[in-house]
């Protein structure tokens, strides 16, 4: 065996790195930026649905994408972004990237994906972009993990992502910023979504108000509407967030409104290791309509690149609600009957990289 197949065999990685590299640098291009990233996301994950306990091995919205930009003057500049879930166990339909059917195989459901323009007027793309996940990701110290926010917040019918989208953004004016997101009806009344968000930075301090509009389509009379608040600071020795969302006419039906409550802290330990909580509550009209879910957490970052953490999450159900412990970007996500408590114990590891191809 050569030298040359030796390495072909043993570093396909860098073989494949060397090779994109090659090809997008003896390309002609000019005032282009580019870059290739990914993030590997798996867990062992024990998980009891009220009945009885099961062992999965899940891939938790982990994706693979390009983005970057391409000045065309010195005050309008082209974006982009091409972004991919992954399934690293080839399981398919549940991989917490949006349940596309993709069995058997790695590349899943599309993430956020966009081309747009940014200048002086602000921000402007049009694709695959994120809705809920704007502002419900503020502060989730369990995002894509057991006990994730969205595991209420997501679970009404709120998307954490929208296709189709006009997204508009205005740049910063002294902390302060204004997002509109909007998904048209395309040929079906009633059915736009809409979302307005008003964010303040300052510091430590970050806080947003969210207003959203889900329609649901032609002939119902009432409108999904949502109104959220988040906030968190950082002290330095450890941070607190948490956030409130109030729904009203879920599904159109008028009365069927929801309120929910989370806060959450985040303290670090050592250099390298956190500790992180975070309690979550939702309130639904009439009896036996609430829940409960809380999570606790340790992440140890063994490098810049990896992460590796522990878990445990319960979720209490009144007899008319089954909201899951392990739903929001998880995969093998469990679905309690009406009534049960789930609760899981997971061991997980993520694995992030990016490099520019083009400068």
């Amino acid at each position: 065996m050569t030298r040359l197949t030796q390495y072909i065999v043993r570093r396909p990685s860098r073989l494949l790195l060397a090779v994109t590299s090659a090809i997008f640098l003896s390309a002609p291009v000019h005032g282009v930026e580019l870059n290739i990233y990914a993030l590997g996301h798996v867990s062992i994950d024990t998980v009891d649905d009220g009945l009885q306990s099961s062992i999965y091995i899940a891939s938790n919205s982990s994706r693979i994408g390009f983005n970057g930009e391409h000045q065309l003057s010195d005050d309008l500049t082209v974006i982009f972004q091409y972004e991919s879930g992954l399934d690293l166990t080839a399981q398919g339909g549940n991989d917490g990237n949006g349940g596309a059917e993709s069995s058997g195989q790695i590349l899943t459901k599309g993430r956020p994906s966009y081309l747009g323009l940014k200048g002086e007027f602000g921000t402007i793309l049009l694709g695959h972009l994120n809705f809920l996940d704007q502002y419900a990701n503020d502060y989730n110290p369990f995002a894509d993990q057991i006990g994730d926010l969205g595991n209420f917040w997501e679970a009404n019918g709120i998307p954490g992502r929208s296709d189709n989208v006009i997204y508009y953004k205005t740049n910063n004016m002294a902390g302060f910023d204004v997002a509109a997101t909007y998904a048209p009806e395309e040929g079906i009344n009633d059915s736009d979504y809409l979302l307005l968000k008003g964010s303040y930075t300052q510091k430590d301090l970050n806080m947003g108000l969210v207003y959203t509009h889900i329609g649901q389509g032609e002939g119902v009379d009432n409108q999904h509407t949502g109104l959220a608040f988040v906030m968190d600071y950082d002290f330095g020795s450890f941070s607190l967030g948490g956030g409130y969302q109030a729904e009203s006419d879920i599904g159109g039906q008028i009365g069927n409104d929801r309120n929910s409550f989370t806060v959450a802290g985040i303290m670090p330990v050592g250099s390298k290791g956190k500790i992180k909580a975070q309690f979550a509550n939702s309130l639904g009209q009439g009896a036996d309509n609430d829940a409960t879910q809380f999570a606790l957490g340790y992440d140890y970052a063994f490098d810049e690149q990896t992460t590796f953490y522990i878990a445990y999450a319960s979720t209490q159900n009144d007899d008319k609600v089954n909201f899951s412990v392990n739903g929001k970007g998880k995969g093998d996500k469990v679905t309690p009957l009406f009534g049960n408590d789930p609760n899981a114990i997971s061991l997980g590891v993520i694995y992030t990289f990016s490099h520019q191809l083009i400068q």
